[in-house]
């Protein structure tokens, strides 16, 4: 039976090895994009290449990827089936394979069938295939190059086998996907069919999409002069089929995790549908919150971050209906690190970080939850039926659940307005869909016409006055699904660029108020996405721009430290400092750059303690625009990922740092009053990344720390300067009970591995003993087989329990040719697993523990033959 981890490496081995493809490494969950929340998609790295932006850097120009995914927040979000289908993620690996204008349907098609069939070994009879009703080549293809009949090719309409466009115009094309039968036992009606349902029963495993039309705007289809191929194969749902398993949580991707949940819970996995939903839901929402925060996101109110904790509360709230008690989830990360770090090594590298951020998260939703309760008391007291917005207001503020504001109502004779929970509650959602909204390629053609129409939009935002309200017109409106964009001739609002966040505020006139959710860019017009509150927005009226001044503040502030941490880095650590990402908003600054090894306290002590330095010099913070070639000759440095126009701006700070950034920044270092370093941990080999805060945040996080050591002093009772000494007595007294508790263990140990000497037989001038060993683990195993070996002297031992299993062999034995790692490997492989090692000594894992005493037998009787 294959793996998870195995199916990901076959699939990209056999495209590189036999098709040529490049393999290309998954890009992060956050996406270059600013416009796209997160990465949902294998083909999302290669839009600027299937968009014609870019020339594929492949010979030949064709890749392969495990992409990691994630679908949480935004339109492509169904979070509400996760948990509650054997198959829903919000996090996902997606398999693909892409071809930029080279092979195309006769290649791809048999090489997908030659794929499942037998690299993935599923049967032929189980697989079903359908394309798009007027793709006859496709059909063709199908059904006489790769020989399946016709009446297991089915052909469907647009809603299920075409792609695209996008938006009303653009590439599209015609798909092909294979589907894999469950069997006559999960039919869910006498008519269950994959032409007339979409039951559980019917699992679509791979798609095969060919781009090769284009749709105007008056809806013509026109081929493409390249045709492009883009494929998916959803790694947990392959996996799922692969294992003989209906649910993808009980594959060995997700099994692990969702062990682990039942065992912190106690509560078994199929005890009951309503469990089962919530240990699923936690399962799920702690695989993608490890992984998102793996990928620089950090818990918070605004777009992915927003995400981020909302994933993470929902699967705290699902804890508090099991009966757990916070902090719980941050104990998953160490199973979630042990099953994927073969794949991510930065995971493990970051485990500590991801762990911490959870389990901070937890706390302060345990907050929140008895502020809740709190409020809960007054509605009981006052004896006062709870209307939706306060059922709302106990949920979003509070992280208060729907389900336990209705059980301790019922308990007390009250109602919850339900109705006007989940009105409440689709605004909230409608409003997070709207800053979750991506451009599509349809809008890419609208802004370029209303930039070729007015010309690009004039950047105020650089001047104090930009705080003031700008007088502004609008020029254009794109409508989007649950939001509203506005052009502006011109604006103070910043647009995201070079890793600073775009500002938000309000749009305004007298008939209009629109809330600025973000600012992006496309090309060179500022695009401001909004929320209208009241009003309408009027194609040419005049409008008062105006920014979030103080959220404007408290990120120029984190912008302008970032390049003081860069100056310092470099002054510490060294000219190979090189940087290779930011991002900055008001409440923090993540700094990434190039470096070989983790830095040391002192060093990151040393970092800090210059930078606040500067900061105290008060240094004043200079602006020039210049021509880019003349911005190079003065030293200037570039910043990472950035494309430059021909006149660029050069930031200066004293004679300490000099960078060109179209950034905002504050007037003097001094501004800045405080630096503080959170973190620093590896995201990639060779690669490092600081979260920095400054300002007002830094004095909050200085504060927090504060209060942790006063619970600190208070629980250990004593001052301030002797919290470490306590902590370090505890450890070392810690440290000799393990000692000795496994001194214990292992005299226990010996004792009981004592009662196997009985078993042993003579054999070839020495003894040989092959026996079961339950319930100890590979430590237990290797310690009783030594032990063993020690009273049996010259010896051949084999032990094996539910989990692994040991063997040893003296010298004497060795040199007549039996070898311990090939015994051990031989019992390990027979039980599903791998093993092996030294010819004196070795072990393996046990996956399958049926086999065992029929393995047993056939060794011992071997070696007795």
């Amino acid at each position: 039976m294959l793996s998870g981890n195995e199916i990901r490496r076959l699939y990209l081995d056999y495209f590189k090895n036999k098709h040529k493809h490049t393999v290309v490494e998954s890009s992060g969950l956050v996406p270059d994009n600013p416009t796209v929340l997160l990465t949902t998609a294998g083909m999302l790295q290669f839009m600027p290449i299937y968009l014609g932006y870019e020339k594929p850097p492949y010979n030949p120009p064709r890749a392969a990827s495990c992409q990691k995914c994630a679908r949480a927040g935004g339109k492509d979000s169904d979070i509400e089936n996760v948990g509650r289908t054997p198959r829903h993620h919000t996090f996902f690996e997606m398999l693909g394979n892409f071809a930029f204008g080279d092979y195309y349907k006769k290649e791809l098609i048999p090489w997908a069938w030659e794929f499942v069939t037998e690299n993935m070994k599923l049967d032929p009879e189980r697989l079903w295939i359908t394309v798009y009703e007027k793709d006859d080549e496709a059909f063709e293809i199908w059904t006489k190059d790769v020989g399946i009949p016709a009446h297991k090719v089915l052909r469907k309409g647009k809603k299920d086998n075409f792609w695209g466009p996008p938006g009303t115009t653009g590439s599209c094309g015609p798909c092909s996907e294979i589907h894999y039968d469950l069997g006559e036992e999960f039919k869910c009606s006498d008519n269950c069919g994959i032409d007339t349902c979409e039951c559980d029963r019917w699992v679509e495993i791979w798609n095969l999409v060919f781009t090769e039309l284009f749709k105007d705007e008056e809806g013509n289809f026109s081929p493409l002069e390249k045709k492009n191929v883009d494929t998916g194969m959803g790694l947990e749902r392959i996996t799922m089929v692969c294992q003989n398993k209906t649910s993808t949580f009980e594959t060995d991707l997700l099994k692990p995790i969702l062990d682990r949940v039942s065992e912190i819970s106690g509560i078994s996995y199929k005890a009951s549908e309503k469990t089962d939903i919530s240990l699923r839901i936690i399962t799920d929402h702690a695989r993608c919150a490890a992984f998102l925060i793996n990928d620089g996101v950090i818990p918070g109110n605004e777009g992915r971050s927003y995400v981020l904790r909302m994933i993470l509360r929902r699967a705290l709230r699902h804890g508090k209906i099991l009966g757990m008690e916070l902090p719980f989830l941050y104990k998953l990360v160490g199973v979630i690190v042990e099953n994927y770090k073969g794949a991510y090594p930065d995971l493990e590298a970051n485990r500590k970080k991801v762990e911490n951020t959870i389990r901070k998260e937890e706390e302060r939703f345990k907050l929140t939850l008895d502020r809740g309760y709190k409020l809960m008391d007054e509605f009981i007291a006052a004896k006062r039926d709870i209307d939706g917005e306060d059922a709302f207001k106990l949920y979003d503020t509070y992280g208060f659940p729907l389900e336990l504001t209705k059980e301790i109502a019922q308990e007390h004779g009250l109602k919850v307005d339900e109705t006007g929970f989940k009105t409440a509650m689709q605004e909230q959602k409608e409003r997070a869909k709207a800053a979750a909204q991506k451009i599509s390629l349809t809008d890419d053609l609208k802004y370029a016409a209303i930039e070729e129409k007015f010309g690009a939009t004039v950047f105020t935002g650089y001047a104090d006055t930009a705080q003031a309200a700008q007088e502004a017109k609008i020029l254009a409106i794109v409508e989007g699904e649950g939001f509203t964009d506005i052009v502006l001739d011109k604006t103070p609002f910043y647009a995201e660029c070079g890793g600073q966040t775009g500002d938000t505020g309000f749009i305004e006139s007298e008939n209009l108020k629109a809330e600025v959710l973000t600012t992006f860019k496309v090309n060179n017009l500022f695009v401001h996405r909004t929320n209208i509150i009241n009003g309408e927005a009027v194609t040419g009226s005049s409008v008062h721009a105006k920014i979030n001044a103080a959220r404007r503040f408290e990120t120029k502030l984190h912008h302008s430290a970032a390049h003081l941490l860069q100056a310092a880095l470099i002054k510490v650590l060294g000219s190979e400092v090189k940087q290779a990402g930011s991002q900055v908003d008001e409440n923090r600054t993540r700094f990434d750059f190039s470096y070989p090894r983790a830095m040391t306290p002192e060093e990151i002590s040393d970092v800090e303690r210059i930078i606040n330095n500067w900061i105290s010099d008060g240094l004043d913070v200079t602006t020039v625009e210049m021509g880019i070639e003349q911005a190079k000759r003065t030293g200037a440095i570039s910043l990472f990922g950035e494309k430059y126009g021909d006149v660029v701006r050069v930031v200066t700070m004293g004679a300490i740092s000099k960078e060109l950034c179209a950034g905002t920044h504050a007037a003097n270092t001094r501004d800045i009053r405080l630096a503080k370093i959170v973190s620093e941990s590896a995201i990639a080999a060779g690669t490092r990344r600081i979260e920095l805060v400054v300002s007002k945040a830094a004095f909050e996080f200085m504060n927090l720390r504060v209060q942790e050591l006063d619970k600190l002093s208070l629980f250990f009772k004593t001052q301030y300067d002797g919290v470490m000494g306590r902590a370090e007595k505890i450890q070392e007294e810690n440290k000799e009970l393990r000692n000795e508790l496994g001194q214990l263990k292992t005299e226990q140990n010996r004792s009981k591995f004592a009662e196997f000497l009985s078993q042993a037989r003579d054999f070839d001038g020495g003894r040989l003993l092959v026996s079961k060993a339950a319930g100890f683990d590979g430590n237990a195993l290797k310690t009783g087989a030594e032990f063993l070996a020690q009273k049996l002297g010259e010896s051949i031992i084999v032990l094996a329990s539910d989990t692994s299993v040991a063997a040893c062999v003296s010298d004497g034995f060795v040199q007549k040719g039996f070898n311990a790692g090939k015994i051990a490997g031989e019992i390990a492989k027979a039980a599903g697993a791998s093993g092996g090692g030294r010819p004196n000594f070795a072990q393996g894992g046990v996956k399958d523990c049926s086999v065992l005493d029929e393995v047993l037998a056939k060794i011992c009787k071997d070696f007795l033959n």
